[in-house]
């Protein structure tokens, strides 16, 4: 005997609204914690079963919109799903995401380490951890920056849309010092070659003597979330270009969640 199976059109949409508000429950018990969750405070803290908070939270990591902590295995929002929230939280989550790394990509390095993002036609500084002794850079937390100077500037703008490019130059261009470009087509060349290279470099730019390396932070559908850079003198940062584009690759990967580094291009 064969049987017939017959699809409830009402059934479906019940089962699919049940697993929606438990996902947003799962989401919400995410985004009201500053720290890393285990699956069984998961469930607690949201009411949803524990064997349903491992499948969907699985599926949600597939998909990018939460992060797993390679080594306590405890889960956190993904960047992904922040971007859909309003802008200061995204940039909040950065920071608390990214600090430890950033301290210990500026001990590997011995140079500053910046954390930016691109907030209109500037850019912004997020957070920065400097060395000991360190060589004074332009770029203050908060502080905004150009886009077409420097690596910082330069590698938002080469992950920016091709309109707000033009925006950018099309506007006056100032010259910090004699190493700024500050010709349009000049420009646009060198956003080809960033895109084309995956990071971006800068010798004396906006300060004097500084040099920096700076790679993207993009999500799953390469849209740029913020840049991290490498900046310091330029007697110290010469000869070291493949160590600092190694270490800021697998910076990257700890901030957005990666399990592992395997050397790849981290950012893209």
């Amino acid at each position: 005997m064969h049987r017939i199976q017959v699809t409830c059109p009402i059934f479906e949409e019940l089962v699919i609204l049940n697993s929606a508000e438990k996902i947003m429950a799962i989401v919400e018990t995410l985004m009201s914690s500053e720290q890393n969750m285990g699956i069984r405070e998961i469930a607690d803290l949201s009411g949803v079963p524990k064997s349903s908070v491992q499948r969907l939270l699985a599926a949600l990591e597939e998909n990018g919109w939460v992060a797993q902590d390679p080594d306590t295995q405890n889960y956190r929002i993904g960047l992904r799903m922040l971007i859909f929230a309003n802008t200061w939280r995204l940039r909040l989550e950065l920071v608390r995401q990214s600090r430890e790394v950033l301290k210990e990509l500026c001990i590997e390095s011995g140079q500053t380490v910046l954390l930016l993002v691109r907030d209109g036609l500037s850019g912004i500084c997020l957070n920065k951890v400097e060395p000991g002794r360190a060589l004074k850079l332009v770029a203050d937390v908060g502080k905004t920056f150009p886009l077409y100077a420097a690596a910082c500037g330069k590698i938002l703008l080469s992950y920016s849309s091709p309109s707000l490019q033009e925006r950018v130059l099309s506007s006056p261009i100032q010259a910090f010092t004699p190493s700024t470009i500050t010709d349009p087509e000049a420009l646009r060349n060198e956003i080809r070659n960033i895109r084309e290279k995956g990071y971006a470099l800068s010798y004396g730019e906006m300060t004097p003597g500084a040099a920096e390396i700076a790679i993207p932070l993009l999500d799953t559908d390469g849209n740029v979330l913020a840049a991290l850079s490498i900046a310091g003198p330029c007697f110290q940062m010469e000869g070291r270009l493949e160590e600092h584009r190694h270490l800021l690759r697998k910076a990257v990967a700890k901030i957005l969640g990666y399990p592992a580094f395997n050397g790849e291009e981290a950012s893209g």
